[in-house]
């Protein structure tokens, strides 16, 4: 790629006009950019998990809910006619939200209790008419007590607190749901009540927030307010770590943070302003270039990507360090006349490292397109472009820019070598290469010692994750949260879809197979006749019924009969079956004649059987008693069918339990019909009454304890449920977050594997030598091994966030080496001995790999200071692996050279390179003009 910095040399201003264009050609591709920070972008479609899930919540009309949680302080809690009215008037309001079904809203406004509108049957809701009396709120709250099932779901335990459930619509944005929910509280304000906005949803929607206010997008372009502790507008000093994280996330930004860090170490590095603004200013054009790019592709800002500009910024700057370095060593000796000329050597010198560095960099994050989630493949496609901008820029704006700066800009001039290490003056990077040449033995084996202590802590990692994890315990959003885990059931749903058995028998009989009290089935029907009892047959007239007389062209008779079947035989060529006489008479109802064709069904209708009830009660017991695994209680089949049968006995307790007739509980589900309606019934059981949804409530829901509990639920399924036909299906919030987690996690730690296999052929390719590869990429792999080993050590999970550091590390850490290792090829291609072209190698390169290392540390150090724990963390663990690679690129591979380089002949060191000409006799011999004739002489052209 000579060519690139050459004509850049010789075109300076041609070339800067070209980088103009183009960044200002895709700028406005910024504006159009989208932002999609809900968590169901993350989740990967395909996955059956994620499909199961569609079609339950499809089927049941059941959506995650976000929970409006609103707390009074007065004596008698909420029972109050102030906090009720607000209840009831906010329920209202949600309820005229586009898109928000009456089935979709649960609060004690939309609940009906078991007393009775007067003069009707009909049940009325709990505030209808709104309790204004003493003796009405003590009724209200009795009722409430007595019912026990809104205990824990509508009602807090303490009677303080009460919660409006809004179901998320799956074709709306969760996050501008939030919005609207907190518009309407905003605009009912002031008002004694304290109200929180919590819920799976809201995490999502805030989490994403929170990371675009960390990287200074505006409230204003977010479109909302900032949260109730420190405004966006308002401006005071941190009293603690997290308002120092709020002040910076909502006043100033990490990104621009980083951008100041950044800056300062290259002024007091370089002491030149033109040293701060070349590096950075090729970071301000990539961050337009890539987001500007991102926006003309229809590609949102997903949570994966957003702190992309973080990455962006700390790394865009690490190929213009060592160039930015190796030029003002050039030019030290004393002032050049032809710096141009100076620019060319740098370049020279430097496009090698800068190419094989950006490569090993891109393909490092390319390993994350290999994920199966969409944000994860994006963020790895648009990082390794961010990086490939970067390298072009580095071999053209860069030199141009130089070109054109009067070298007194960067750098003062003095009478000493640019590369010696004069006598009597030793530098410390010479010092630290003699110690390590003289201790390599030990060098080595300290670094086998931590290689083979570090499996010990590596063992000891597990994944963890959940979404509560995202916000610090100081926010508001934890602490609502932590109150009504509390106080509440919980805030986290793992649905479960269990299905009895829906196999239908349907067919049809000859009229003469009907009598009054038996039906006359085909023998092959079912090989099992037995079977057969406790399911509901329904017999079907098909035209108009025989008249007898003139009475029956009068009579409207029915068309349909049906029964649960209470014996079943085989008899001669027919299964006989009988409905028993309170059925009534088939033959009295339809009065079929022979010949005529009878359609039946016969639907098992498992959920009317006492049996089945009372082993779904069992199961639901059993998964409650997993406290232990963030379980904070079940409410399922049996539950409604227990409470609407105490709702319909005045609620006397005694009648709390399942009735032992089948037609009882046919009756009883016929009373929650009647009562809340036929929607609602869809909610939790289907018609077939086959397959219905229980509901666990999980506090502080995260990966390892749903893990643990969805086992045991297998488990139990498999020895308790199966034998008797039935099954289980996994959904909600809570499932769809395991399978995210995971999904995320193993694929992420599985790429670690291809990015490292990639990154060393790539450097085996570049170098030609299998040897060179693997020294590259050594200290990051070193790097990365040592962040699990100390990940495990102290007890940090392996969750979303964190797991990204490990292909970040192979992506950034590999350029240390390679800079060092390109500079002792070098100096041996010039004819230096082994331990002569290590010290000029790490004099050389030295400075400029701290200087790197410092940036770039800083840079990703600033994410420490992230309102988002899990973004805190991995900018924790990519300091951690950047300073590993520093030290095992400074320590370790000079020891290897040391060890295994000196028997290697100068090519051999140069992986596989030729021999050239002295690099002093080249400078000494090609003529200026040679580096700028388009006819450039043979040695110049090998020289370039």
């Amino acid at each position: 790629m000579g060519w690139l910095y050459r004509y850049s040399i010789r075109h300076p201003w041609q070339v800067t006009a070209i980088a103009a264009l183009i960044t200002l050609a895709i700028a406005p591709g910024v504006v159009r950019l989208a932002i999609r920070t809900d968590g169901h972008a993350l989740v990967p479609t395909h996955a059956l998990e994620v499909q199961i899930d569609r079609a339950i919540r499809e089927e049941f009309a059941t959506e995650d809910p976000i929970v409006v949680l609103v707390k009074s302080e007065d004596p008698g809690g909420i029972f109050n006619v102030h906090t009720l009215r607000l209840i009831q008037d906010l329920t209202d309001e949600f309820g005229k939200i586009e898109g928000i079904r009456p089935t979709d809203l649960f609060s004690l406004a939309t609940e009906h209790g078991h007393r009775v509108r007067p003069g009707t049957l009909k049940a009325r809701r709990f505030l209808e008419p709104l309790p204004t009396t003493s003796e009405r709120l003590d009724q209200l709250r009795d009722d409430l007590r007595r019912i026990e099932l809104y205990t824990g779901t509508l009602v807090s335990y303490d009677e303080k607190a009460t919660s409006i459930l809004v179901g998320v619509p799956f074709e709306m944005r969760r996050t501008d749901l939030y919005h609207i929910i907190r518009d309407i509280i905003a605009a009912r304000q002031p008002f004694p009540e304290e109200i929180h906005v919590i819920g799976a949803p809201v995490a999502e929607a805030l989490l994403g927030t929170h990371i675009l206010e960390d990287l200074g997008v505006p409230a204003t372009v977010l479109g909302h307010q900032a949260g109730p502790r420190q405004s966006a507008g308002e401006w005071r000093w941190p009293t603690d770590l997290y308002e120092l994280r709020l002040l910076v996330a909502r006043h100033i930004g990490l990104v621009p943070v980083a951008i100041a860090v950044m800056a300062l170490v290259f002024l007091l590095c370089f002491r030149s302003l033109a040293g701060v603004i070349l590096p950075l200013a090729e970071v301000g054009a990539c961050l337009v270039f890539v987001f500007g790019l991102m926006g003309w592709l229809g590609v949102p800002v997903y949570l994966t990507i957003a702190v992309m500009p973080i990455i962006l910024t700390a790394m865009g700057v690490a190929d213009e360090i060592h160039i930015v370095d190796r030029y003002r060593r050039l030019l030290r000796p004393g002032p050049s006349e032809d710096h141009p000329r100076v620019v060319h050597t740098t370049m020279t010198e430097m496009s090698a490292p800068v190419v094989k560095t950006s490569i090993t960099t891109a393909v490092g994050f390319l390993s994350f397109a290999l994920s199966p989630i969409g944000p994860v493949r994006a963020f790895g496609v648009f990082t390794a472009i961010g990086i490939t901008f970067c390298m072009l820029w580095s071999l053209t704006v860069i030199p141009a820019w130089l070109t054109l700066m009067p070298p007194g800009w960067l750098v003062r001039t003095r009478n000493t070598g640019a590369d010696a290490d004069p006598a009597g003056k030793r530098t410390l990077s010479s010092r630290v290469a003699a110690a390590v040449v003289r201790y390599r033995y030990a060098v080595l084996f300290l670094t086998i010692l931590v290689v083979v202590v570090a499996p010990f802590g590596v063992r000891r990692i597990v994944i963890q994750d959940s979404w509560i994890d995202g916000f610090a315990p100081d926010s508001e959003f934890y602490r609502a949260t932590s109150y009504c885990n509390e106080q509440f059931l919980g805030t986290h749903l793992l649905l479960l879809a269990l299905d009895a058995g829906h196999e239908l028998l349907v067919g049809e009989l000859d009229g003469a197979a009907v009598d009054h009290h038996e039906v006359h089935l085909p023998a092959d029907l079912i090989p099992d006749p037995e079977a057969l009892v406790g399911q509901r047959i329904t017999l079907r007239r098909t035209g108009p019924p025989p008249q007898t007389n003139r009475l029956d062209s009068r009579r409207r008779f029915p068309r349909e009969w049906s029964a649960w079947i209470e014996t079943a035989r085989r008899e001669g060529g027919h299964v006989v079956i009988s409905g028993g006489r309170r059925a009534g008479s088939p033959k009295i109802v339809l009065r079929p004649s022979a010949g005529r064709k009878i359609p039946y069904k016969i639907a098992p209708y498992p959920l009317m059987t006492p049996e089945v009830l009372n082993r779904i009660e069992e199961f639901e017991a059993f998964v409650e008693s997993h406290r232990g695994d963030a379980v904070g209680g079940v409410i399922g089949t049996a539950d409604y069918v227990a409470t609407t049968n105490l709702m319909a006995r005045a609620l006397r307790e005694e009648q709390r339990c399942i009735p032992g007739d089948s037609n009882r509980i046919k009756w009883v589900w016929s009373q929650y019909q009647r009562i809340r309606g036929e929607e609602r019934r869809a909610q939790i059981v289907d018609s077939n009454y086959a397959r219905s949804l229980i509901t666990v409530f999980m506090k502080n829901a995260n990966f390892v304890d749903t893990a643990h509990l969805m086992k045991d639920i297998r488990e139990y399924e498999r020895t308790h449920l199966n034998p008797h036909g039935i099954s289980l299906e996994f959904a909600g919030d809570v499932a769809v977050s395991q399978t995210l987690i995971g999904a995320i996690v193993t694929t992420q730690t599985r790429s670690l594997l291809v990015s490292l296999v990639g990154i060393l052929a790539v450097t085996t390719l570049l170098s030609r030598s299998v040897r060179w590869g693997l020294l590259c990429v050594l200290p990051c792999a070193f790097a990365v091994l040592i962040d699990f080993a100390v990940m495990g050590a102290i007890g940090m999970p392996l969750g979303v966030a964190t797991s990204m550091f490990a292909g970040m590390t192979l992506g950034i850490g590999v350029d240390f080496a390679i800079h060092l290792l390109e500079r002792y090829r070098f100096a041996r291609r010039r004819g230096l001995e082994s331990e002569a072209a290590l010290n000029d190698a790490m004099v050389s390169t030295g400075p400029a790999i701290l200087i790197d290392a410092l940036a770039v540390a800083l840079g990703f150090g600033v994410l420490t200071l992230s309102q988002v724990p899990a973004n805190a963390r991995l900018g924790g663990l990519v300091v951690l692996s950047i300073l590993g690679c520093f030290v095992a690129t400074l320590l370790l591979l000079p020891a290897l050279l040391s060890i295994f380089a000196p028997g290697m002949s100068g090519s051999q060191a140069s992986g596989g390179t030729p021999d050239r000409e002295d690099y002093a006799q080249l400078r000494e011999e090609v003529p200026a003009e040679g580096f700028f004739s388009r006819g450039q002489p043979a040695d110049a052209r090998l020289h370039g």
